[in-house]
C-alpha cells in the first residue's frame, strides 16, 4: 500500500446509496491526511445539451461567476441544493470540501478534472465500473475489491493518479 498521503482527493458521487461509501470514505482520508474533497456529482438532473453550469453562450459574466471548485453557496446559486449538503456534511467532519458539476459523467472527463486539480487520489464505487475501467484498465481486475495501490505501469488518461474503487456499505 502506497504512504504517499493525498492532497486533494475527487470523491465520485451521485443521490444513489452506494455513492454515500465514498463520501464516507473521503471525509476519512482527508481527516487522516488534511487533504482536500472535491465531490464530483455524476448526478446534475441535465438533458444532454444542458450545461450544470453557466457557458460563454450565457448572460455576460456568469461563465466566470463559478471556479473549478464550488462551494455550498456556489451550489445553491446553481440549482444542486442537494450537493450543496454534502458538502457541508464533509466539512462538518473538518474537512475542506468543494463540490463539481461536470458536464459529462465519463471516464475522460473525470480524467481531465483530475489533472486539472492537480488531484492525487480518486475514490469511485465499486458499482461505476466504467469509470473505473476507463481511468485504470489494470484496476478492471480488482473490481469489487478495494484498492489503493497505484497501477504497476501508467495506465488509462491520468498517469500517477491513484483510484481506489469503494465497496458499498
Amino acid at each position: 500500500m502506497s504512504t504517499h498521503a493525498p492532497t486533494t482527493i475527487i470523491a465520485v458521487t451521485s443521490d444513489a446509496e452506494h455513492h454515500r461509501a465514498v463520501m464516507d470514505r473521503a471525509a476519512e482520508v482527508a481527516s487522516q491526511s488534511g487533504a482536500t474533497v472535491i465531490l464530483y456529482d455524476l448526478g446534475a438532473d441535465l438533458s444532454p445539451l444542458e450545461s450544470p453550469l453557466p457557458t460563454e453562450w450565457s448572460g455576460d459574466g456568469q461563465e466566470e461567476q463559478f471556479g473549478d471548485r464550488l462551494g455550498p453557496s456556489d451550489l445553491e446559486v446553481a440549482g444542486q441544493g442537494a450537493l450543496a449538503d454534502k458538502v457541508r456534511a464533509v466539512r462538518a467532519a473538518g474537512v475542506s470540501a468543494f463540490g463539481w458539476l461536470p458536464d459529462k459523467a465519463d471516464g475522460p472527463a473525470l480524467a481531465e478534472y483530475a489533472a486539472r486539480q492537480a488531484a492525487d487520489l480518486v475514490l469511485i464505487s465499486t458499482e461505476d465500473r466504467e469509470l473505473i475501467e476507463a481511468l485504470r484498465p489494470g484496476v478492471a481486475a480488482a473490481v469489487g475489491a478495494s484498492t489503493t495501490e497505484p497501477a504497476d505501469q501508467p495506465t488509462g488518461p491520468a498517469s500517477g493518479l491513484r483510484v481506489e474503487a469503494v465497496p458499498p456499505d
